[in-house]
């Protein structure tokens, strides 16, 4: 190929985030998804579901 055949680079688009420092984003998503498994958590603790509890209460225990 010639010089004058080289075609022109595509520009790209910056990846979702680029301006932020990856710690901003990574704590952010970290923070959130904490978040929402705590709450889960104390619902499911406090106040578990019927499903789960049936689910617990057929579980085989081999130290019973």
């Amino acid at each position: 190929m010639t010089r004058d055949n080289v075609p022109a680079p595509v520009p790209q688009q910056p990846p979702v985030g680029a301006g932020l420092p990856a710690a901003i984003t990574q704590g952010a998503v970290q923070g959130a998804a904490r978040s929402i498994t705590d709450r889960l958590v104390d619902k499911f603790l406090t106040s578990p579901p019927d499903w789960l509890r049936t689910l617990w209460d057929a579980l085989p225990r081999p130290w019973e």
